[in-house]
């Protein structure tokens, strides 16, 4: 049994853990967050398995160093097996990096789209 006050010292430093990594990844959190929005909205009008391909591309963006911290790319979204990157430059999108995207089961393209104002949400 672990004491009681080596318990209360080592439960802050997981904390302190946790808060540090997210924020370490703050832009990815914040995607995966508007995403979690986003599919509770959508529930009754998109079918899961195309949630579910948006999971799975957001986890290879996620698991890709350089997109992952990527300040231009501000959002992913799937549609009937075309992965649209949401950016804020025209040079995407850039092969070497999506190529992990493509592997994903069910996409058949990577397309980008830029926006002109950062403010825009993604519906």
């Amino acid at each position: 049994m672990i004491p009681r006050a080596l318990k209360r010292r080592i439960r802050p430093m997981w904390i302190a853990a946790i808060a540090s990594a997210a924020w370490a990844n703050r832009v990815d959190v914040k995607r995966w967050f508007a995403f979690g929005r986003r599919a509770v909205d959508e529930r009754k009008s998109r079918p899961l398995s195309e949630v579910l391909t948006e999971a799975k591309v957001r986890a290879a963006v996620s698991a890709n160093p350089l997109l992952r911290r990527d300040a231009t790319l501000q959002d992913v979204v799937v549609d009937n097996g075309v992965v649209t990157l949401i950016t804020n430059t025209a040079s995407w999108p850039d092969s070497r990096q999506t190529r992990r995207l493509r592997k994903v089961k069910g996409i058949a393209d990577v397309v980008a789209r830029t926006t002109t104002n950062t403010d825009e949400e993604v519906k």
